[in-house]
């Protein structure tokens, strides 16, 4: 009798230990179901935390907390290349306008033009920028398509002459300067001033910089190149502040509220800069802005 009663206490102790573990089990694994889904909503990234002892629970949660800790990088890394994929689509985007306004340009430039070497140097130049323009889009392909985030590509170098790349800029620009009766003043060294650096990216650099110049002056603009290479575009713009000024290299801000431009222009020019050891800046002064750039080593 004494034997029965033992061994129904015995079976109802573990009876009620096993209640207890199923039970405990059962809320650890709440837990865990809870904090997944909370780490795959992006709610959540800390390690996983159980009310329960239990081995066997604690070493599953150990284990998602690796898997999704794993899943939470990639979902970082994926996130910010997609950032810098969407960025670099709208810089080129952004690029190719320039080529077709140049080419609008030239085009005007060519049905005035009565000179025969004069129209075979404006054709020259529509086909030069037609070829620029087909190299943009496809850049702009091959960075739609791939998964590298480094916007530019190694970029190949040779001698230019900056004069020449700041003239055929310039003269890219003859439309818009003209439309708002800028006359550009350049004031360039007797000298050919040459550098070692990549055609496309020099020119993408004072494209931008005009564009900027042919959206935002009034009347003035000067362009003043050193014998060390330094280039200053000045500009009249009295409708600006030194807040705004210090802020003109920003991604997508516009320095006068312009609703129908993206303020990329500078912040390209800057980054372009970047990639072949060159600087910019800026600075107001008494009405006037002046952007001063530097573009890498000159050759001796």
């Amino acid at each position: 009798m004494w034997i029965l009663i033992a061994l129904s206490i015995v079976l109802l102790a573990a009876s009620i230990t096993l209640v207890i573990k199923v039970v405990l089990l059962r809320r650890a694994f709440t837990e865990i179901d809870d904090q997944v889904r909370d780490h795959i909503d992006g709610t959540n990234s800390s390690s996983f935390r159980l009310s329960t002892s239990d081995k066997c629970a604690r070493h599953l949660a150990n284990d998602l907390d690796d898997e999704l800790k794993e899943l939470h990088r990639e979902r970082i890394f994926l996130q910010n290349g997609d950032k810098r994929m969407k960025e670099n689509v709208t810089a080129i985007s952004h690029d190719l306008r320039t080529p077709l306004t140049a080419i609008n340009s030239y085009v005007d430039l060519l049905s005035s033009e009565t000179d025969e070497a004069k129209r075979k140097e404006y054709l020259d130049r529509i086909k030069d920028r037609t070829e620029e323009l087909k190299y943009m889009t496809t850049e702009l392909f091959n960075y739609s398509v791939s998964s590298d985030t480094q916007y530019d590509s190694k970029l190949s170098t040779e001698d230019l002459n900056l004069k020449n790349i700041i003239g055929d800029s310039l003269l890219s620009f003859y439309k818009e300067f003209s439309s708002k009766g800028i006359t550009p003043a350049a004031d360039f060294p007797e000298e050919e001033i040459i550098i070692n650096s990549n055609r496309k990216t020099l020119m993408r650099i004072f494209d931008n910089i005009f564009s900027n110049v042919a959206k935002y002056a009034e009347s003035d603009l000067s362009v003043t190149l050193t014998k060390d290479g330094t280039v200053t575009v000045k500009n009249d713009a009295k409708g600006l502040t030194p807040v705004q000024v210090s802020k003109m290299f920003d991604k997508y801000y516009t320095v006068n509220d312009g609703k129908n431009s993206t303020g990329l222009g500078l912040s390209i020019a800057r980054d372009l800069l970047g990639t072949i050891g060159g600087q910019i800046s800026a600075s107001l002064d008494d009405g006037y802005l002046s952007i001063t750039i530097t573009t890498g080593k000159k050759q001796a």
